[in-house]
């Protein structure tokens, strides 16, 4: 049942099966099996097709849809709850963090945390690009999420906690260019760097990971777009104009109704914005 209503939010919220199936990173017949015996299960029909691709809800899966998001809750609450280790309850906060902000960011956020306070959270943190933990945060994989990318979803509050500033570092002279991979927040600001001096590069190469990228500038191979933050002063940069100066953002699920999951939240937030 917990599949079925997962798949059912992912659909409802993205209007497409395929989608769901790569926010939910399983096949997109899966998804329709369990919409299927959802719509079984309820007796009613929950979506209908607008044209060849666009799903558009009934009025019951509308109605539907605000009760599973509680249910979804109730579950990872209770799912929480055997957790019994110690004999005070403990809350499980899964956080989706880009590759900078994890490196940069979420270090400095957890020195302010007190220590006695992680007695009852468990913390689960996983890097992605930004792209995948907005489909995380949709899908509920995560409770929130740290990006740069400025982008937004229905579904989604975004919040900015922070500033940081964007370089072209490395051997300038070089014609070789180090790129991100496409859905980071580092690549959205390569092609605009592109776009904005007409540059189309002869060579680069594709690199999935920062910590690669600023090791292969240290050792004078290429240029790339990075942050400042992550940068060994050994290696030489340039500025960039304001355009280039970016915001991390923490995204969460609008519908989110756990109250220690708001709460830490807010607290991230607060903590970010005094650094």
């Amino acid at each position: 049942m917990f599949k079925r209503i997962q798949s059912f939010i992912a659909v409802y919220e993205t209007r497409s099966f395929s989608k769901a199936a790569e926010q939910l990173f399983i096949s997109q017949p899966t998804v329709s099996v369990h919409i299927k015996q959802l719509e079984l299960q309820l007796n009613t029909t929950l979506f209908e097709r607008n044209g060849r691709t666009e799903l558009v809800p009934t009025t019951n899966a509308r109605k539907f849809y605000q009760h599973a998001l509680h249910l979804l809750d109730d579950w990872q609450n209770a799912t929480d709850s055997l957790d019994l280790a110690e004999e005070r309850p403990r809350t499980t906060v899964r956080i989706g963090a880009s590759q900078t902000s994890a490196t940069v960011l979420l270090p400095k956020i957890f020195a302010q945390i007190k220590k006695d306070e992680f007695n009852t959270i468990d913390f689960k943190i996983e890097m992605h690009n930004s792209e995948e933990i907005l489909a995380g945060v949709l899908n509920h994989q995560f409770d929130f999420g740290i990006i740069e990318k400025p982008i937004t979803h229905d579904f989604i509050t975004r919040d900015a906690i922070a500033v940081d500033q964007l370089v072209l570092a490395g051997n300038l002279n070089s014609t070789v260019w180090l790129v991100r991979e496409k859905g980071s927040g580092v690549y959205h600001y390569t092609q605009q760097y592109f776009k904005q001096h007409n540059i189309v590069p002869d060579h680069f190469l594709t690199i999935a990971n920062n910590d690669i990228i600023v090791k292969m500038l240290a050792q004078n191979v290429g240029k790339s777009i990075v942050s400042i933050q992550a940068l060994p002063e050994s290696v030489p940069y340039k500025k960039l104009d304001d355009a280039f100066n970016r915001q991390f953002y923490i995204i969460h699920h609008e519908h989110s109704n756990q109250s220690a999951i708001k709460n830490e939240i807010a607290r991230f937030i607060q903590i970010a914005r005094n650094l």
